[in-house]
């Protein structure tokens, strides 16, 4: 019991989380133990017990600190290193107690379980990615075991209680565990706000009291790197003199104009053109953070949810790469190329400064304007104000009419010809005034389809994460400012044209042909079921609508794919297209903006096939 209390002590105090502390209090736990269990033995003359004991309990120690030592991601406590550690450990205390019949079970019991806990603070002492998964395993684990008793036992589906008692009791839970997880997701920040962002993408997809935090994420980070840290990095990373950023720099503002979840970005004036630039910088440490945190994740979703666990190992993948600004740098160039010759009257993408550029570091152009669902969000005052509303209550209205269906989602093309049609009423009630409409939202996605779907099919390199928080509306109130492509993905030819048949066949609603063509692409399934194929991949890839969900809600939805033909693998690059469809009709349906992928992508998916001359 002592060694449990000064293990327990140790490793959910938070003053010991620091590395020096929770060393040595997993030191003090193992010699206190060993120290214990020494002298319980001598007492009942158990000289040969004793020394087994210590002998096991020192290589579980010895094996622990070589492992912790050697790795930096929390996965790789699960190679069999670690495994065969603990296996010989609790192993050599068997054989132990076996030899030794006077020693009760229950004491076995809590020696192993003090040497256990004894690992765990010696790990999270030497390494941080351990301790943040511990720190996430303890903090989740009883908040699932909740969840689940209500969703599995108490409350269950089709129950005696009824949905009613169902619905009323999972109210209860959100409202007690949101504002919990939103403080653990701050202080943890890492892969878990990005998280946060992602699943904040879709209205439907977290409950509203989970949804209105999130969905601020996207555009509020907090700050996890002070003016002089940055100027810090950036000194060290571009090799500057002792005169520091000033060498290249000058009105350097110490505030961040962004703030995402691996960098900031600020604004200062290149020395020796004047020019305003935007600078971002790499919060240190950022990249071994964030593989820990996903490496815990992706064996979260493997045990709770089994639909999303490919597309964790997707999203490993793809962040080899964002940590490099090496990599966005080229991402940056190549997108000017590719997109600048034919859209470059309506957007604009920010140029690239070599001088300013380095793995941590890059300099680019800065685009003047604000973020998208600000302007949205400022353009809209004037409406509620007419209701006689504030902007909160007026967006709170609209976004429960479409919960309930009392508002129904439009599509990009009715919604473009119904602003039209209003900007001409307004200017006929309002002969002379310059009036500052509400954007035109239908053409603002119809554009960002029509602009992915050349990334996608034609270029073969796209941005997989367009969500709004990357897409600025510039100082004339017309032209887009596309931001952050550190996720691009590039698509070799073959899959580009398997994947415009597949296209084409969500196009022209053929269940067999889609799910044909999605075998073809590479998606590997346990029983390749036509329907459930058809369904899944039109809901990843082209549309929501009803004939897809069928009455489910999301979450469900995924449950019944998976229930049904479980994915077992995905091609490379498949998820980051199906992410880059469901991102922006996410984004379009949060304005009341429905749109079918399908419909904006086959023009560019026939135009491939057409050019490779194949079928």
């Amino acid at each position: 019991s002592q060694v449990r209390g000064i293990a327990s002590r140790a490793l959910f105090s938070s003053s010991s989380f620091s590395t020096a502390a929770a060393y040595r209090a997993g030191m003090q736990s193992f010699r206190h133990g060993r120290s214990l269990l020494r002298n319980a033995a001598l007492t009942s003359g158990q000289w040969h017990h004793a020394a087994r004991e210590s002998a096991t309990l020192g290589e579980a120690y010895r094996g622990s600190i070589g492992l912790v030592r050697n790795t930096s991601r929390f996965s790789s406590l699960f190679q069999p290193r670690f495994l065969l550690v603990l296996r010989h450990s609790m192993s050599g205390a068997s054989k132990s107690i076996g030899t030794t019949p006077q020693v009760p079970a229950k004491r076995l019991g809590r020696r192993v379980f003090g040497s256990i806990l004894g690992l765990l603070v010696v790990g999270c002492g030497i390494d941080e990615g351990f301790r943040r998964c511990v720190q996430f395993w303890v903090f989740v684990l009883p908040l699932w075991s909740h969840y689940f008793w209500v969703d599995k036992v108490s409350h269950y589906k089709g129950g005696p209680k009824g949905d009613a008692a169902r619905d009323a009791e999972f109210a209860r839970l959100h409202v007690r565990y949101s504002p919990l997880i939103r403080r653990a997701t701050l202080y943890m920040r890492g892969f878990y706000l990005k998280a946060a962002q992602l699943m904040s993408s879709r209205d439907d997809f977290l409950p509203a009291t989970y949804l209105e935090w999130t969905k601020k994420l996207q555009n509020e980070v907090p700050m996890a790197l002070s003016g002089e840290e940055a100027r810090r990095v950036i000194v060290q990373e571009l090799g500057l003199g002792t005169s520091g950023v000033s060498e290249l720099l000058s009105d350097w503002d110490d505030e961040p104009i962004g703030t995402a979840s691996i960098g900031q970005v600020y604004k200062a004036r290149l020395r020796t053109t004047g020019e305003w630039v935007a600078v971002k910088v790499q919060v240190p440490g950022a990249e071994r953070l964030f593989r820990a945190d996903i490496a815990c994740l992706k064996m979260f979703t493997y045990w709770v949810l089994p639909w999303a666990y490919e597309n964790m190992v997707e999203i490993e993948k793809l962040f080899h790469s964002e940590f490099d600004y090496i990599s966005e740098f080229q991402n940056l160039e190549a997108m000017r190329a590719n997109l600048m010759p034919i859209w470059g009257d309506r957007i604009r993408v920010p140029r690239p400064i070599p001088e300013l550029s380095s793995p941590k570091v890059l300099g680019m152009e800065l685009l003047r304007g604000e973020k998208f669902v600000e302007a949205v969000r400022r353009r809209l005052k004037p409406l509620a104000e007419q209701e006689g509303k504030t902007l909160e209550e007026y967006e709170r209205d609209q976004y429960e009419a479409l919960l309930s269906g009392r508002r129904k989602a439009e599509s990009a093309s009715q919604m473009r010809w119904k602003m039209t049609l209003w900007r001409w009423w307004q200017k006929l009630v309002h002969p002379g005034q310059h009036l500052e409409h509400p954007i035109d939202l239908g053409s603002v996605f119809e554009l960002l389809m029509e602009i992915h779907g050349q990334q996608i099919f034609v270029d073969g390199c796209f941005n997989a994460d367009p969500h709004p928080g990357n897409i600025l509306l510039l100082e004339d109130g017309k032209t887009l400012g596309l931001i952050d492509f550190g996720q691009v993905v590039y698509l070799p030819m073959e899959f580009r044209i398997k994947l415009a048949r597949l296209m084409l066949a969500l196009a022209s609603r053929n269940p067999g042909e889609v799910a044909r063509c999605e075998r073809d692409v590479g998606v590997r399934r346990k029983h390749y079921k036509e329907d459930v194929q058809y369904r899944v991949c039109s809901w990843w890839l082209d549309r929501d609508s009803e004939d897809i969900m069928q009455g489910l809600n999301l979450f469900d939805f995924h449950v019944w794919g998976e229930q049904e033909d479980s994915i077992k693998e995905l091609p490379d690059g498949y998820y980051m297209v199906c992410r880059c469809s469901v991102t922006l009709r996410s984004a379009a349906l949060a304005f009341g903006v429905r749109i079918s992928a399908a419909e904006y992508w086959k023009s560019y998916a026939k135009t491939l096939l057409d050019k490779q001359h194949v079928a």
